[in-house]
């Protein structure tokens, strides 16, 4: 079992040396490297630390981590509110999905579909559907994005502009009660606001995690985006604004 004072110790040395090696960590709590291990894994699921190797740091404050660190964070509440998305295609449809670990459990859901044009800007996305699956599979052109394999940029905006989707499924970086939909990037903003504007259902994937959170760019009202899929029903607070909003809140 985790122990809960070992994990606030943890975050406390974290928060003042910025950096921590496992090694000091099991001498100094006097456990063994395995424990540390396993108690940094914990952290880094919920979103407080990142691991590296031999130890771990903060996450920078604005700045959303690497794709491969954040599928490790929300997975079973990301399936969860994949799979509810699912519900929601149709063979024969025209998607766009965007990058974001949301998206990417997604698609591994639409690996049972058959008939679907798919456009993307993820290289993850594209490779899964075309690997896994018989769908039609586009990718954007643009610049890759190292930290999460996303093509961005103006060619990707005006390759996305060419079509019009039934639904757009987007990620978002965070759901705030007075601010709306937030983003870390401006790539991915001007990406999302385009999809709006040519889409017949705008849909975001949010997990609970999001919620409450605040980020650097204001990229959506409410009132822009048609659904909200995320893997559990948010405050009433959430609720309400939604409802006010006209925006539909699927969960399971």
């Amino acid at each position: 079992m985790l122990n809960q004072p070992r994990l606030d110790e943890i975050m406390r040395l974290l928060t003042l040396q910025q950096r921590v090696k496992a090694t000091d960590l099991a001498q100094g709590m006097q456990v063994s490297e395995e424990t540390i291990r396993r108690d940094l894994k914990h952290l880094e699921e919920t979103g407080k630390l990142r691991r590296i190797h031999g130890g771990a740091i903060l996450p920078k404050p604005n700045e959303e981590q690497p794709l491969q660190v954040r599928s490790r964070v929300q997975t079973k509440a990301k399936t969860r509110l994949a799979a509810r998305a699912a519900e929601l295609v149709r063979e024969g449809m025209a998607l766009f999905l965007d990058t974001g670990t949301s998206t990417l459990a997604l698609a591994q859901q639409l690996t049972r579909f058959s008939e679907l044009r798919v456009v993307t800007n993820s290289l993850d996305i594209g490779l899964l559907l075309t690997q896994h699956s018989d769908n039609q599979v586009l990718m954007t052109p643009g610049d890759i994005r190292r930290n999460d394999n996303a093509l961005v940029g103006p060619h990707t905006l005006a390759f996305a502009k060419q079509f019009h989707y039934d639904i757009a499924f987007m990620g978002i970086g965070a759901v705030d009660l007075e601010l709306g939909l937030m983003d870390y990037e401006e790539s991915e903003a001007h990406l999302r606001r385009t999809l709006t504007a040519h889409t017949r259902r705008s849909v975001i994937l949010a997990d609970d995690a999001k919620f409450g959170h605040r980020t650097f760019i204001n990229t959506l009202p409410f009132s822009a985006v048609d659904t909200l899929v995320t893997n559990r029903p948010p405050s009433a607070e959430f609720i309400r604004c939604l409802e006010t909003a006209h925006v539909e809140l699927v969960f399971p």
